[in-house]
């Protein structure tokens, strides 16, 4: 099942599946180490307002919710749940 990242719980982990967005935030998602097939997960983010924090292979970047409700995700599976 996809969903946005802004969809994800704290703490979960997810494969990047696309983005919806057109050139400009692809490139810098890019820029930020973010690409589809990768591993993400979302460290934190305000629950109204302010930038989503993200770690993609042990770096964090900040996005704000825009960019964020716009990259699709697909939860890693759960062992044994």
């Amino acid at each position: 099942m996809h969903k946005s990242l802004l969809e994800l719980n704290l703490r979960e982990e997810a494969e990047i599946v696309s983005f919806n967005g057109g050139s400009l935030m692809n490139r810098r998602l890019e820029g930020m180490g973010i690409r589809q097939g990768k591993t993400i997960c979302r460290i934190s983010s305000q629950y109204i307002r302010g930038p989503v924090i993200v770690s993609v292979d042990g770096h964090q970047a900040a996005m704000g919710r825009g960019m964020a409700a716009k990259l699709i995700v697909k939860p890693a599976e759960k062992n044994g749940v």
